[in-house]
């Protein structure tokens, strides 16, 4: 099991899957992420169309083949085969172009686009993104402190590694900057889309992609926002993300001759420094407490403590304060046993441990005031591919220091939930397991605790995938709102209010779920028995200190790493941060402090192939 003295973060760009080990010798690519993220919205793909209504087509592809909203399709109706007159080879068939539609909505199979422009389309018809090369504009925007050369350094990079894809030619869009520039739109609102369409429709762009170099923490950041300019297409962004510009991209040297590549501006006006004791704790967890550091792309050491080293791999796990005796409690489990501990002085004391009489995985836990009595309940979900076991879910109390039985066997998927914001689950959702898919879409139940039993207390409106694992409520969405945050069944983070999608990640953030559900009736196209992987329950924090959420996801596709989602006035972000561990990270909770919160993790080194054995570190960052 590795073993370091302290926890080392690395800020780097979230939600990207690994594309493999590159070669020793040479350099990774600087904006691999951001070039892979682009990349993932022009794959060469024909459709065809099962449906049309309205303004509306449903396509033959969905997850499966990588669809996400807001990709944009061609539509076309095969005529006559064509062959050549000499050799009888056959060239395809003559196509008449109808239109074009924007994917909005996405199943695993198939998916719905919007038709932006044509007419008298119909069922059998055809959908399709050009295996061809793609024209893409690339345009920069400056802003103060930040020079020109730098600037010009990061299109420049960004422009060879689209290139080097095979999929992109890339077309120089300074004379776009300087319309905009000459407009006097804002920066942060030509990413909103404003300010674009005219200058785009006298240049003859069809898809941009605007880079916004500003400073961050005074380290310079690209906000990247993807357009597209087709028929009927409104100007909001296709793909917005975010990142650090790495440590190896570098302004060239100054020169009298060399002109401005961008609108920044040539000021430089000084950075305002803000004392170390003064910073947030997001930003000393991303940054350190220096607030220049010559290596962008630097680690930071942060201090950590292991408080606890357990004989079992902790496969999911929560952290609560009860509101009694405010005493601090972790849950945890193996999949078989089911852990209570108190932490006190940053030890845990294990209160008690309880088996059941079911067999099967127990795939989460979490604690819960359910009938408001001060003392902490456990809800658990325990799953057998058994046909005569399946689901069976229930609630565990303390009484006299040991486990009893509040529910048993319950045949839903629950799911404790913070409705208010005040720290304590005092809510319970039920979501109805389904033999053959395991989660019913859509389908979410409010429940209360009643004299032991589990009493309907009305529906509550979720999207079609939501899935109670993996999922959590916060005030991301701003202070004095509660939005419901989920992993979908992709790996994305979603977040929505009063049912309605509003924003989803465009990369995966997932990926850390070692639990895996076989579904014995569900049969994959090879008629191969279906399997779930269930995510561990993200975490929802104020690491800043401004009143607003952010929210931890265990990440693990590159073990060790944990996705941040924060919330702003430009909208969403995903980071990844790197905890410099080669375990995985199963488990996520936290102590909220009067000036920060305390991080608990659980670092998991498996012994076995199937993940049953193994040993769990228990750690948390420190004050000092």
């Amino acid at each position: 099991m590795t073993s370091r003295k302290g926890l080392i973060l690395g800020l780097v760009l979230a939600g990207l899957v690994s594309t493999g080990a590159a070669e020793e010798t040479k350099a990774p690519a600087a904006f691999a992420s951001l070039v892979d993220q682009i990349l993932a919205f022009f794959p060469s793909l024909i459709a065809e169309i099962i449906e049309a209504k309205d303004k509306e087509v449903t396509l033959s592809v969905g997850r499966r083949q990588g669809i996400q909203a807001g990709m944009e399709f061609s539509l076309f109706r095969q005529g006559r085969e064509l062959r050549h007159p000499k050799t009888g080879e056959a060239l395809g068939r003559v196509e008449q172009e109808l239109g074009f539609a924007v994917v909005s909505q996405v199943s695993e199979t198939h998916s719905v686009a919007t038709v932006t422009s044509g007419a008298g389309i119909h069922s059998g018809d055809r959908a399709r993104i050009s295996g061809g090369t793609i024209k893409l504009t690339v345009t920069a925007l400056g802003s103060p402190g930040v020079s020109a050369g730098l600037v010009e350094a990061v299109v420049s990079e960004v422009s060879e590694e689209l290139s080097a894809t095979g999929r992109f030619q890339v077309i120089n869009g300074d004379a776009l900057a300087a319309a905009v520039t000459q407009a006097r739109v804002p920066p942060e609102r030509v990413l909103q889309g404003e300010g674009l369409a005219e200058p785009a429709g006298r240049y003859r762009v069809s898809r941009l992609l605007v880079l916004w170099i500003k400073q961050v923490e005074v380290k310079p950041f690209v906000e990247a926002r993807l357009f597209s300019f087709l028929p009927g297409r409104e100007t909001t962004p296709m793909a917005a993300t975010g990142l650090f510009v790495p440590s190896s991209v570098k302004a060239p040297p100054v020169t009298a001759s060399r002109e401005q590549f961008s609108s920044a501006p040539q000021a430089n006006p000084p950075v305002q420094q803000t004392q170390p004791g003064s910073r947030s704790f997001l930003s000393r967890l991303f940054f350190g407490e220096e607030e220049r550091q010559s290596d962008f792309a630097g680690s930071i050491s942060m201090p950590l403590r292991e408080v606890a080293r357990l004989d079992f791999p902790v496969l999911a796990m929560d952290v609560a304060v009860s509101p009694k005796d405010r005493v601090s409690r972790l849950v945890a489990t193996d999949g078989e046993k089911i852990y209570l501990y108190r932490i006190v002085e940053r030890a845990l004391e294990l209160e008690w441990t309880y088996a059941g009489h079911v067999s099967g995985t127990v795939l989460s836990v979490q604690l819960a005031d359910l009938n408001e009595d001060g003392v902490l309940e456990v809800v658990a979900n325990r799953y057998s591919p058994l046909p005569t076991v399946g689901l069976s879910s229930f609630i565990l109390t303390s009484t006299e220091g040991k486990p009893s039985v509040v529910v048993q066997d319950f045949p839903q998927i629950l799911f404790a939930v913070d409705a208010t914001g005040d720290g304590v689950k005092r809510t319970l959702w039920g979501q109805r397991f389904d033999p053959d898919n395991f989660f019913t879409h859509g389908r979410v139940e409010r429940y209360v605790l009643r004299n032991g039993r589990l009493v309907v207390d009305g529906s509550v409106r979720v999207p079609r995938d939501f899935r109670v694992t993996g999922a959590t409520f916060s005030n991301i969405a701003g202070a004095g709102s509660r939005a419901l945050a989920y992993v979908d069944e992709r790996g994305r983070l979603v977040i929505s209010i009063e049912g309605k999608e509003k924003w989803h990640s465009i990369s995966r953030v997932g990926g850390a779920g070692y639990v895996q559900l076989e579904v014995l009736k569900g049969k994959d196209r090879a008629g191969q028995n279906l399997f779930y992987s269930v995510e561990p329950m993200p975490l929802v924090v104020d690491l800043d200190g401004d009143g607003v959420d952010e929210i931890l996801v265990p990440q693990n596709e590159v073990q060790g790493t944990l996705a941040v989602v924060s919330g702003g006035a430009a909208g969403y972000r995903v980071y990844t941060l790197d905890t410099g561990f080669e375990e995985p990270i199963s488990g996520l909770g936290a102590i909220r402090g009067a000036t920060a919160p305390i991080l608990i993790l659980a670092s998991v080194h498996f012994t076995s192939i199937l993940r049953k054995s193994g040993e769990t570190r228990i750690l948390v960052t420190t004050r000092e």
